[in-house]
């Protein structure tokens, strides 16, 4: 099975010190094949955000090395500013361009096409960048590229020449796992005299993670970032951003980004039943969280005593009594909440959860469109009560430490505490 720690920025640091103590990094504008050294190159497939996080630890190690772009690929766009101002780092940073030429584009089949093809877009990056690249690498090769192997084409050295092949040994992370050798066994031994090094950005994250997750968090990011860039298009222009239903949800862009993020794409992707448990799990979270924050801040009963009495006494389970007994109120009085609506969105949960609803999805959408008004409104009067000053949602140990945040204002006896702790019958 494949180590997922080997595929950590920081592995890859160690990797890069792994082969400065071994080789000397040239690049291939350098190759001399009487001297010892390292090739190290990227085919960027999937993300050059990646690609510039790559370029900066390796100028922080004080390595060159090359990357190779592809302007057909489907997940990124070379001609994008923010993508175009990543290449422009990678420049800065000390580093080569190379192409990564997809034939598959031109259904290539013969070697006057793949040179005629190959400087033409040469001369792209060129325009574009204002670096002439130095080597081509193939994306995807099929049976018919693998025989191309003269030692350039269109004007670039070849990274699939026989000289190559014959001459330099290669190790590549192909795929998000090791193909044939574990690169850091390679480098420990450092046998071959000379080496290709091949790797694809994406595949390096900061945490361990499988390759499709790898893939997933690259893929999602870009997706992330241009929702962002068109609300924040929209924003800057004075315009309205109809959202429809979904823009029930917008109040959490700053209370929680990252679940509103995960939110908005259930929503957009219309599973509504998935959306409506996570709405529902939300507000129970939220209506915990109020009543510990009182708790603690009101009556100064320490952290751990108010979480060991809640799981001995099950009341995680039952949010609504936990508000009551603790405001004196139910949370529906605390925000003018209809009882029968409440009831309503009970019932549908509990079919949710037992996948027996038979609710239509335009009935499900309005349900979630309910509860982000419901969440939205115990989000305000948390904010707005003056012994809690929070909403709920937002993580509240940075606040529980903000000097005169939520001051203690009574703190509770012993006696008073076991008499609020055996209205629920608990010891």
């Amino acid at each position: 099975m494949t180590d997922t720690t080997d595929f950590t920025v920081e592995h890859y640091a160690t990797l890069l010190e792994l082969a400065k103590a071994q080789y000397r990094f040239i690049r291939y504008r350098e190759i001399a094949l009487d001297q010892r050294f390292v090739l190290w190159r990227h085919d960027c497939d999937f993300s050059l955000n990646r690609a510039m996080r790559l370029a900066r630890i390796e100028q922080a190690h004080d390595v060159r090395s090359t990357y190779f772009l592809n302007p057909h690929c489907e997940f990124y766009n070379l001609l994008e500013r923010e993508q175009a101002a990543i290449i422009e780092v990678i420049l800065a940073c000390g580093h080569d361009i190379g192409l990564h030429f997809d034939a598959a584009f031109y259904q290539i089949n013969s070697e006057d096409e793949l040179d005629e093809l190959v400087a033409k877009e040469s001369g792209w990056l060129e325009d574009w960048f204002g670096v002439e690249p130095t080597a081509f690498s193939f994306h995807n090769p099929d049976a018919f590229l693998l025989t191309c192997e003269r030692d350039s084409y269109g004007g670039l050295i070849n990274c699939y020449s026989r000289k190559f092949k014959d001459s330099i040994p290669y190790c590549s992370d192909s795929n998000g796992y090791w193909r044939y050798r574990r690169l850091h066994n390679v480098l420990n031994r450092a046998e071959e005299p000379r080496l290709q090094v091949l790797t694809h950005p994406g595949w390096w994250q900061d945490e361990p993670l499988y390759p499709r997750q790898r893939i997933f968090r690259s893929v999602y990011g870009r997706a992330d970032a241009a929702m962002k860039l068109y609300d924040d298009t929209l924003q800057a222009h004075g315009r309205e951003n109809l959202g429809g239903p979904a823009g029930s949800l917008e109040f959490l862009k700053t209370l929680d980004p990252k679940q509103f993020n995960m939110l908005d794409y259930l929503w957009n992707k219309q599973a509504f039943q998935t959306l409506f448990l996570e709405l529902s799990r939300m507000h129970g979270g939220q209506l915990l969280r109020l009543c510990k924050i009182f708790i603690e801040r009101s009556w100064g009963v320490p952290a751990a005593e108010v979480n060991q009495f809640l799981v001995q006494s099950a009341l995680i389970d039952d949010m609504q009594l936990l508000f009551f007994r603790t405001f004196g109120m139910s949370w529906m009085d605390a925000i003018a909440s209809s009882e029968d609506l409440v009831q309503n969105w009970e019932k549908v949960q509990g079919l949710i959860s037992r996948r027996i609803s038979g609710l239509e999805e335009a009935e499900l959408q309005n349900g979630c469109a309910y509860l982000c008004s419901m969440i939205n409104a115990t989000a305000h009067w948390g904010a707005a009560h003056p012994k809690i000053q929070h909403d709920g949602i937002a993580d509240a140990t940075d606040r529980l430490s903000e000097p005169g945040a939520g001051l203690i204002t009574g703190v509770i006896s012993s006696s008073d505490w076991a008499v609020f702790k055996s209205s629920f019958q608990i010891g």
